[in-house]
């Protein structure tokens, strides 16, 4: 007799059906609706792509629309229906799309700010700060995003998005969640309550508790789409007459489960193909902007035998090696400069921009012998210089600071911008020189002793302030260019120092 009263209180899903069934006619009685028009009420139906109604009651209203509501029944046996499954696939592609567009930002902020330059040296420390970009990114949104319900899904909300009612309930047994605190059942009324479904909850003596109301109006807007329903069976034959024939349908009713073509119940996930697409297309612009500052680099590194090579093919042509300074005076002093060592290393030793660090030769070829000229006074090999870049893209020529100090008043010119070091500068240089803009690099040490660095000019050193002034409205009148901030270039005023 004990085990008799223990089975009849065991809450299957076809009572739960019955029981929830019976729910929606007392709820729903005392609604507005033609009395003479009849009411379904069924269950176990199916629509198209998948969709399973285990309960529906229609009627129709009197303003003449059809008011719908169905149903989930669940049972402990199928709790896996309001339960939520982490999705991590989803995460991951949803993070590595975040991580992709950060590090395309952060890409694209470097290649206009010039923070990291970019040459044949600096390629491994480029790839492993792009790397690093992209993790440190994901990580992040992993630790903000992980508990979003974006990525918890529950199979029985998931599926009552994907077709229009106007009310939509999950009736569960009180053994599905026995504690009431348990973190997949508060998830489930959180998902609910946002969603605008209902909740009813059936006891063991198959009495009924609401849990949570739907919403009345409709949060969607017109997002779901009209799905009719009919008979689970006849829709399952129509299926399989579609692919097969109906006999293998009945077939399939005598079949063990595991037999059976079931649908699965992550078969409502969200898809990533758009996530695919952006990663994809960041790499793309990434790898883009990868190209060009390379092919902006203000370095070239060979091998010791190319250098060589380089060499015996300048001596035995008889051509001379552009030398290190083209000055028209010499100085009268011993002025030195640090920034002048990393000019030195980087463009005015070889016709090539060879790495210093790289390659240093082993030996030295005898020079041949020549008449010893008077001795001078020894000059330091540190020195100011300034650096032309000609209008005619030809080489980079170099001079030393003594060939401005002529200068008896002041002179203008109108500054582009200040830079730390040569590198950044010559390859600012190299951007203007594309866009046809006579430009200069001047080291600030030639005029303001105190400070370090180079300053880029446009034009000419101009005679007064209105000189400055007028090529700045003719770059004004220009079409597009890399100068895209004309009025703000300031006038920089000129003089050598007094004990030059």
């Amino acid at each position: 007799m004990k085990a008799n009263t223990v089975e009849q209180q065991k809450l299957t899903e076809n009572i739960i059906k019955k029981v929830a069934l019976r729910f929606m006619r007392q709820y729903y009685k005392f609604r507005l609706r033609y009395e003479d028009q009849p009411v379904v009420a069924s269950y176990d139906l199916e629509g198209v792509g998948g969709i399973i109604a285990d309960g529906y009651y229609s009627f129709k209203k009197t303003d003449g629309k059809t008011f719908t509501a169905t149903f989930e029944a669940t049972s402990k046996d199928s709790r896996d229906e309001v339960v939520f499954k982490p999705q991590v696939r989803i995460l991951f592609w949803d993070g590595l799309a975040v991580g992709s567009l950060i590090t395309l930002a952060l890409s694209a902020f470097n290649y206009f700010q010039d923070i990291h330059l970019l040459d044949e040296r600096t390629i491994l420390s480029r790839i492993l700060l792009i790397l690093g970009a992209m993790v440190v990114s994901m990580f992040v949104f992993y630790l903000i995003a992980k508990n979003f319900r974006r990525y918890r899904y529950i199979y029985a909300v998931e599926q009552f998005k994907k077709y229009h009612a106007d009310e939509q309930w999950i009736a569960l047994a009180d053994d599905v969640f026995p504690n009431s605190n348990n973190k997949y059942f508060r998830e489930l009324k959180y998902q609910c309550v946002h969603n605008g479904f209902g909740i009813v909850q059936v006891n063991q003596n198959l009495d009924t508790k609401i849990l949570v109301t739907p919403s009345r109006q409709d949060i969607f807007v017109g997002k779901r789409r009209q799905v009719e329903f009919m008979p689970q069976q006849k829709a399952q034959l129509q299926k399989s007459a579609q692919k097969f024939d109906a006999k293998w349908a009945l077939t399939q009713s005598w079949l063990p489960g595991f037999m059976k073509n079931q649908p699965s119940i992550l078969r409502f996930r969200r898809s990533y193909n758009t996530q695919i697409v952006l990663s994809l297309a960041s790499f793309l612009l990434i790898g883009f902007l990868f190209m060009k500052e390379l092919q902006l680099s203000g370095y070239q590194i060979v091998d010791g035998g190319e250098f060589r090579n380089e060499i015996a093919k300048s001596q035995s042509n008889e051509v001379r090696e552009q030398p290190e300074y083209l000055g028209d005076s010499l100085l009268t002093e011993h002025r030195t400069n640090p920034d002048i060592e990393e000019f030195n290393k980087s463009i005015l030793q070889t016709p090539k921009r060879i790495n210093a660090q790289k390659y240093q030769p082993e030996s030295t070829p005898p020079a041949a012998a020549k008449p010893k000229p008077r001795a001078l006074p020894p000059v330091p090999k540190k020195d100011t210089t300034q650096i032309v870049v000609n209008q005619n893209n030809n080489k980079t020529l170099a001079y030393d600071c003594s060939r401005y100090f002529t200068f008896e008043t002041y002179k203008y010119v109108v500054e582009e911008n200040s830079y730390k070091d040569w590198p950044a500068a010559e390859r600012r240089l190299a951007l203007i020189r594309n866009s046809n803009i006579p430009s200069a690099a001047l080291s600030k040490h030639c005029f303001f002793p105190g400070e370090t660095g180079f300053f880029i000019y446009l034009g000419e050193i101009y005679n007064s302030p209105e000189e400055a002034s007028k090529y700045i409205e003719e770059l004004n009148s220009l079409p597009q260019t890399v100068i895209k901030n004309v009025r703000q270039l300031k006038i920089t005023k000129l003089r050598p120092p007094v004990d030059r």
